[in-house]
């Protein structure tokens, strides 16, 4: 009775071990440099931006609304980090809350993000590699890379759109909305909306900011507004 008993007390044990092992995995997220605005369920607040892309400028980024427990987040840098993911008992899980824990690892890498250096207002001071020569109605870009959108004049209608994806020396445009307004002078206008849609490629030198298309001919050039 007592070697049953005995028997009978292990496998007990064994079985609430067993009941209560929680599943643990890693992974391999790299993390943008930018939070961005998102509903959490119970209002809007800010989201880490995270992808599981070997290189970052490949990255397809998605929200992350959960925290990584022992992860600093430093606006303006991409980190790569290793998380544990720990798969949560449901039953203790809050119904707003996320059913996995997240801790980190370590972090595996950690650079300053390139597209920051462009995030800027810029006055245009030529087009298609002329110089524009009228100080008025300047063509003007502004590129806010966190909220990855851009807006400006033409030097006649004003435009704003979204930039679709950005790497280090690359930069796509998504649609771009314009007021429809004529001016005494469309020239440059014109010619501004023909460069601008045709960017592909961009170079950054000091103040300076080069844009090209595919066939790697400069389409616009800017300066840093102070």
């Amino acid at each position: 009775m007592t070697i049953l008993k005995t028997m009978s007390v292990v496998i007990l044990t064994v079985m609430l071990s067993s009941c209560s092992t929680t599943k643990k995995t890693t992974a391999t997220y790299w993390v943008n440099s930018a939070k961005v605005d998102c509903d959490a369920g119970a209002g809007k607040t800010t989201c880490l931006q995270i992808s599981k892309a070997d290189n970052y400028e490949n990255a397809e980024w998605s929200n992350f609304y959960a925290t990584i427990n022992g992860f600093n987040f430093e606006p303006g840098y991409l980190q790569k980090i290793e998380v544990a993911e720990t798969q949560l008992d449901s039953k203790s899980v809050p119904a707003d809350a996320s059913s996995i824990q997240y801790d980190l690892i370590k972090v595996l890498e950690k650079k300053q993000d390139p597209k920051l250096a462009i995030h800027d207002i810029w006055a245009a001071t030529h087009v298609n590699g002329k110089a524009i020569e009228s100080t008025s109605n300047v063509p003007t870009l502004e590129l806010n890379t966190t909220e990855m959108r851009a807006s400006g004049t033409n030097g006649c209608n004003n435009y704003t759109g979204q930039i679709k994806n950005i790497t280090s020396d690359t930069i796509e445009f998504g649609a771009i909305a314009s007021t429809r307004k004529m001016c005494m002078d469309m020239a440059i206008p014109d010619s501004f909306d023909q460069a601008f849609n045709s960017i592909s490629t961009y170079k950054k030198e000091g103040l300076t900011l080069y844009f090209y298309n595919e066939a790697g001919d400069e389409m616009l050039r800017f300066k840093k507004v102070d």
